[in-house]
């Protein structure tokens, strides 16, 4: 009787002994001082960079192609007239060529056909050739 009790006694022991050392993570393993520790300062301070035709330009045009991937036609309309808007604003100050010109009016007509046709895909290309004619004419 006797020694069943001690054999379970050290059965207890021995598992209770193992499941301490599987459950704790051995102290080389723990680094103090290696957590990390997130930290926020004061509010950013606003970008302040001064507003060029082409870059509201550019940012209309993200406008459009942001309500094509949105399929939010009504808005893509409305941000294409505003487009339409600004080049014509810009145009006789523009800085590049005619040809640049020329192809700025193709790609915006191309624009126009492809938001009122509802061509999610037609949109986003013309967009990305709209923007590479701009970034010819900002340098």
């Amino acid at each position: 009787m006797y020694r069943k009790l001690l054999v379970a006694a050290l059965a207890l022991g021995l598992t209770l002994l193992t499941a301490r050392f599987l459950f704790t993570p051995p102290e080389h393993l723990q680094t103090p001082g290696r957590e990390i520790v997130f930290i926020q300062d004061g509010t950013p301070a606003p970008l302040r960079v001064a507003r060029s035709p082409l870059a509201e330009l550019q940012g209309v045009l993200d406008a459009v192609s942001k309500a094509a991937l949105d399929e939010d036609w009504p808005a893509a309309s409305r941000s294409l007239r505003e487009l339409q808007r600004l080049w014509a604003e810009l145009m006789p100050g523009a800085n590049g060529s005619l040809q640049t010109g020329r192809e700025m009016e193709q790609l915006l007509q191309s624009l126009q056909q492809a938001v009122w046709g509802q061509e999610q895909q037609r949109v986003l290309e013309a967009a990305q050739e709209l923007t590479r004619i701009m970034g010819k004419m900002g340098t």
